[in-house]
């Protein structure tokens, strides 16, 4: 069972995911909050698996509210996976969510039933980001990076972590190995992503490979 948790100042949109969610009987609801400071008291006290996260909110905003999630959870050597669920895609968020470790983001009204197989992707260790902010961010990566990727532009960290990924380990085995947070290696893994030109944990697998590790 995963036990989610949502967050989102609409009424209306927060019985919307509770309704799509709790039709699947390997999701459970257990709470939900309208705003930032609500968010991380509840996130404290519930540790949910997956919380969705608006970025719009009263208050303290929901990127601001990721950062002090992972912040906790990096200190508890606890992992709670957030998807940013928003209708906002900018630049500053992008970069910003991408540096404070989420786990994912999507656009509202673009993900509906598929929402409850990403749920389950991501917490099976697998970022998700809908195409729209997947090109986005990509647009914001340095274009030598992806122009022609090169092994030899990871650094020895990266390059250790490569390997773990190619022998078929989760980031949280990765993590347990290296004795690193989770979200420390889920931002060597963004940034390799970044410098390799994949997409996910499967493409740095198989760039692994064919380089021979």
């Amino acid at each position: 069972m995963i036990d989610v948790f949502i967050v989102d100042d609409s009424h209306d949109v927060r019985e919307s995911l509770i309704e799509i969610l709790n039709a699947d009987p390997e999701i459970r609801v257990v709470g939900e909050a309208d705003n930032g400071e609500e968010a991380i008291k509840q996130a404290k006290a519930l540790l949910p698996e997956l919380i969705l996260m608006d970025i719009k909110l009263p208050g303290m905003d929901g990127l601001e509210s990721v950062r002090h999630i992972k912040k906790f959870c990096n200190e508890q050597k606890i992992d709670i996976k957030i998807v940013i669920l928003s209708t906002f895609y900018d630049d500053d968020y992008v970069l910003k969510a991408h540096e404070y470790g989420i786990d994912g983001y999507l656009l509202k009204g673009m993900v509906n039933k598929a929402l409850t197989s990403i749920i389950k992707s991501t917490c099976n260790d697998l970022v998700t980001f809908d195409r729209l902010i997947y090109e986005k961010k990509n647009e914001l990566t340095p274009k030598r990076a992806v122009a022609k990727p090169e092994i030899s532009s990871l650094s020895k960290t990266e390059l250790e972590i490569l390997k773990l990924i190619v022998n078929g380990k989760k980031n949280s085995e990765i993590a347990s190995d290296l004795f690193f947070s989770e979200g420390t290696v889920r931002n060597y893994v963004s940034s390799m992503l970044a410098k390799l030109g994949c997409k996910n944990g499967r493409d740095l697998a198989v760039f692994g490979i064919r380089a021979g590790l």
